[in-house]
C-alpha cells in the first residue's frame, strides 16, 4: 500500500547535470510541501535546495537515500513561480537547481537578517541620580538622536556604560531595521490622461479584468507618459486585490521610478542586488507574506514571490541588460512574457525604441500595439543638431573630441538656469595608451583588450577582468619615455567641459562613480535637487530618467558602436541615440539635442534624430531576414574556453563535428576563434547555430543532447544570445 512506502522528496540543488536529487523526508517533517527550502547532505558537504516534488513511493534502487537535514522556515516558492522556473531551466538548458539558485537570492536561502540600527537619545523628564561622569555623558548626547557608534564616540564612553544609563532611564534606545533607500525628489503626476493614454489604459485593464494573457507593446515617444499608463493600470489591479510586477533594465533607474510610484502607491518594494544581504532577504519575506502591492526592480525581480500577480510591466523592454550573462542565462523580458501566459494575466512591454523582435511581434499580430505619439500638456520633442566631426576637425585645424556647437549650447543652458546631460558611452580618461616610439599598446595580460587609463587614480585598468596597475613611466616594450593616450572617456570629457565652462557644476555618472552602495541614487537625487547643472555619463544617463529642467542633451561619439562586428550594433546605436535625445525638453521649456558623429549619414543616427523609426525598422528587419538573424531565426551559441589554446581548438572542432551530425536544416557558423579570443586568462572559440525559429532551435538541442567539457576545456551554451562576440 502507498501508506507503507517512504515519504520521498525531489530536491533541486545548485549543481549542473540532474534536475533534482531524491531524499528521505523524516517523520517530523511529514508536512513538508513543494517549494520549501531545505538543507540536505550532498557528498561531503551540505547544500541548500528547493523541494520540487514530494510523495510516498518506492525509493530508487542501488544506493542509500539520505534524509533531509533541516527546513528553512518561512521560505517557500509559490507554485506559479516554481512552474516558471521549471520552464526556464528547460528552455535555457541548465539544471533546475541552478536556475533555482539564480532565481532565489543566496541571503534568502541562508536566512540572512537585517542589521538592526540603534539610535540613542537623552530621555525626556529623567530625574534620577547619576554620577558626575554619567552626567557628562548625558550632556554630551543632548540634542538629536545619534547612532550607537556615534554616541560612543561623542560621549567618549563604552557600551556597558550606555546600557546602564538606558536601564536607569537616563537614555532612550530605539532599534530599527528599516530597508535603507535614498529618497529622490519627484514631481506630482496626477493630471488627466490624454486620449491616447485613456485608450491604452482601457485596453490593458479590460484584458486584466477578463483574465486574458494579452500581450501589449506600449510604443510611446520619449516623454509621452508611459509611466502614467503603468501607474493607472497598476492602481486598478491593486483595487481588484492583485499585485503588480514592474521590471526595469538597470539599478540606476529604480530610485526615481520608485519615488514616482510611491506618490500613488504606498506598499512598494524595490528589488535589485544593490541592497545588503539582510535587506534582500527581508524584502523577499515581505513580498512572500503579501505585505507588498507592487514590486519594481531589475530582471531578478521577475522571481519576486508575489502571491497573486495580476499585471506584469516591462519598461524599456529593448534593453540588452534584461539578458543574464551567467547561469541561468535567461532573458528577463522573454521570460516575463512566458510568466504572464502561465498566469493568465496581461503583460505590457513599454519602449520608445522597441526591439526588432518586439516590433515584428506587433506586425505579425502576436502583440497588440498601443501608441503614445504626443507628449502630454503639449510638450515638444527636442530639436536635433547633427555635427559632422570630420568638418569640425577641418574647421578647427586640429583633432577635436567635443564640438564648439555643444560647448556653446551647454554654456547657454547654464546661463538660462537650466540643466543638461552629455552622453559618452566609454568610461575612464583614455581607452588606449601606446608608445610614440615603437607603437606598442598597453594590453591586458589576461584579455585581448587595451588597458584604459583612469587619470584620477593614475592607473590603467581592464574593463573586462579588472586587471589594474599604476601607469608605467616608460614603455614596457622598448623602454622609451614616450607613452601617450588616445581617445576620450567620461573622466576626460567631464574635465574638458569643466575647463571650457568653469562655472558649470558637473556630476559624472559611470561605473567608477556609482560603485558605492546606491551611489547612482545619490547622484541622481543631487541632480534632481539642482545641486549640479550637467550630468556627464555612460548609458546610465541615456534612458528612463525624468528631469524636467533638462533642456540640452549632447551625445559624443554617437556612431562609435557601429564599428563593432555585432548583428545588433545598428539597433543599439539607434536606440541609444533616440533614448538620450528624449531626456531633453520634458518640462515646460523646449529641448535641443546635439549629436556628434563621424558618419553623419548612418541610418541609425538619421532615423533616430529625424523621428522616423519606421524607416530604420523596415531596413534593419529586411537585412535581418536576408542574413538569417532574429527575429526571423532562433540562435544558439556555444563557447569553448580554457587555458590551453590547442586543447580548446581540439575540443571545439570535435564538438563541431557532433553538432553538424544533428543540424537537420539548421546552419552552423564555426567553430572559430571568438571575437574576444582571449578573456580573463581563457582562450575562447565559439560557434553559432541558426535555426528556422526558436522552436526549431530547441528541437536541435534535444537532438544534440549535452556537450560536456573535457581536457580542461569548458563548454558554455547560450540560448537566444544577445551578443555573438
Amino acid at each position: 500500500m502507498t501508506a507503507d512506502l517512504p515519504l520521498l522528496a525531489d530536491v533541486g540543488l545548485d549543481v549542473p547535470g540532474r534536475d533534482a536529487y531524491t531524499y528521505l523526508v523524516p517523520e517530523e517533517m511529514a508536512e513538508i510541501q513543494v517549494g520549501e527550502c531545505v538543507l540536505v547532505p550532498f557528498g561531503r558537504r551540505a547544500e541548500r535546495g528547493f523541494v520540487v516534488a514530494v510523495g510516498r513511493r518506492e525509493p530508487p534502487s542501488g544506493f542509500t537515500i539520505k534524509p533531509i537535514s533541516e527546513r528553512r522556515p518561512g521560505v517557500r516558492l509559490p507554485a506559479h513561480l516554481l512552474r516558471l522556473i521549471q520552464w526556464g531551466a528547460a528552455y535555457y538548458r541548465c539544471s533546475l537547481g541552478e536556475f533555482l539558485a539564480g532565481a532565489v537570492p543566496a541571503p534568502v536561502r541562508e536566512g540572512a537578517q537585517m542589521v538592526v540600527a540603534r539610535q540613542v537619545s537623552v530621555a525626556a523628564g529623567f530625574t534620577g541620580t547619576v554620577s558626575t561622569r554619567q552626567q557628562a555623558i548625558i550632556a554630551a548626547l543632548a540634542g538629536p538622536a545619534r547612532s550607537w557608534q556615534d554616541a560612543l564616540k561623542v560621549a567618549a564612553t563604552t557600551g556597558p556604560t550606555l546600557h546602564r544609563l538606558i536601564e536607569v532611564g537616563a537614555l532612550s534606545l530605539v532599534e530599527t531595521s528599516a530597508i535603507h533607500e535614498i529618497e529622490v525628489a519627484v514631481r506630482e503626476e496626477r493630471y488627466p490622461l490624454t486620449a491616447e493614454q485613456e485608450v491604452a489604459v482601457a485596453a490593458i485593464d479590460a484584458a486584466r479584468t477578463a483574465g486574458e494573457a494579452a500581450r501589449f507593446l506600449l510604443y510611446g515617444v520619449t516623454g509621452s507618459g508611459k509611466t502614467l499608463v503603468y501607474l493607472e493600470c497598476a492602481e486598478r489591479a491593486l483595487a481588484a486585490g492583485q499585485q503588480v510586477l514592474l521590471l526595469l533594465p538597470e539599478i540606476a533607474l529604480t530610485p526615481q521610478l520608485a519615488a514616482r510610484i510611491r506618490t500613488r502607491i504606498q506598499r512598494v518594494a524595490v528589488w535589485h542586488s544593490g541592497f545588503t544581504q539582510g535587506e534582500r532577504a527581508e524584502q523577499w519575506r515581505r513580498v512572500a507574506a503579501g505585505a507588498v502591492d507592487l514590486v519594481v526592480g531589475t530582471r531578478s525581480a521577475l522571481f519576486a514571490p508575489l502571491p497573486n500577480p495580476g499585471l506584469i510591466i516591462v519598461d524599456e523592454e529593448h534593453e540588452a541588460s534584461y539578458k543574464q550573462e551567467s547561469v541561468p542565462r535567461y532573458h528577463g523580458r522573454d521570460l516575463a512574457v512566458v510568466y504572464a501566459q502561465q498566469l493568465g494575466v496581461p503583460i505590457v512591454l513599454g519602449s520608445a525604441t522597441p526591439s526588432l523582435e518586439t516590433v515584428q511581434n506587433g506586425r505579425d499580430g502576436r502583440y497588440t500595439v498601443l501608441k503614445l505619439l504626443q507628449r502630454p500638456r503639449g510638450g515638444r520633442l527636442p530639436v536635433p543638431t547633427l555635427v559632422d566631426m570630420r568638418l569640425e576637425c577641418k574647421d578647427q585645424k586640429r583633432p577635436v573630441q567635443v564640438s564648439q556647437v555643444l560647448i556653446n549650447r551647454l554654456a547657454a543652458c547654464k546661463a538660462a538656469g537650466d540643466q543638461s546631460i552629455v552622453l559618452l558611452n566609454r568610461r575612464g580618461w583614455s581607452p588606449v595608451v601606446s608608445c610614440g616610439a615603437c607603437g606598442e599598446t598597453l594590453m591586458c595580460p589576461a584579455c585581448d583588450i587595451s588597458l584604459t587609463w583612469h587619470r584620477g587614480a593614475n592607473q590603467v585598468r581592464c574593463h573586462y577582468c579588472d586587471h589594474t596597475k599604476i601607469l608605467p613611466t616608460h614603455c614596457p616594450a622598448c623602454g622609451a619615455a614616450a607613452l601617450g593616450t588616445h581617445g576620450i572617456g567620461t573622466e576626460q570629457l567631464a574635465a574638458f567641459l569643466q575647463q571650457e565652462i568653469p562655472e558649470l557644476r558637473i556630476l559624472r555618472v559611470d561605473a567608477d562613480t556609482v560603485n558605492e552602495r546606491q551611489g547612482h541614487a545619490s547622484l541622481f537625487s543631487a541632480f534632481g535637487k539642482g545641486e549640479a547643472d550637467c550630468l556627464v555619463g555612460t548609458q546610465m544617463v541615456a534612458k528612463g530618467l525624468d528631469f524636467p529642467r533638462v533642456t540640452v542633451v549632447g551625445v559624443v561619439g554617437a556612431d562609435r558602436a557601429l564599428s563593432v562586428p555585432e548583428f545588433r550594433a545598428a539597433e543599439r546605436t539607434f536606440q541609444l541615440c533616440a533614448q538620450v535625445a528624449g531626456r531633453a525638453g520634458r518640462g515646460e521649456r523646449p529641448g535641443t539635442v546635439v549629436v556628434q558623429a563621424w558618419d553623419v549619414e548612418a541610418l541609425p543616427l538619421t532615423a533616430a534624430l529625424d523621428l522616423k523609426p519606421r524607416r530604420f525598422y523596415d531596413e534593419e528587419l529586411a537585412q535581418r531576414r536576408q542574413y538569417g538573424y532574429p527575429p526571423f531565426t532562433g540562435l544558439v551559441r556555444f563557447v569553448w574556453s580554457g587555458p590551453d589554446l590547442a586543447k580548446v581548438q581540439l575540443v571545439a572542432n570535435a564538438d563541431g563535428q557532433r553538432i553538424r551530425d544533428h543540424l537537420d536544416g539548421a546552419v552552423l557558423l564555426g567553430p572559430n576563434p571568438a571575437g574576444l579570443a582571449y578573456l580573463k586568462g581563457q582562450h575562447r572559440w565559439h560557434a553559432l547555430i541558426k535555426a528556422a525559429s526558436r522552436g526549431h532551435a530547441q528541437a536541435f538541442l534535444d537532438r544534440l543532447g549535452t556537450l560536456s567539457g573535457r581536457q580542461g576545456v569548458r563548454v558554455m551554451l547560450d540560448v537566444d544570445p544577445n551578443s555573438t562576440a
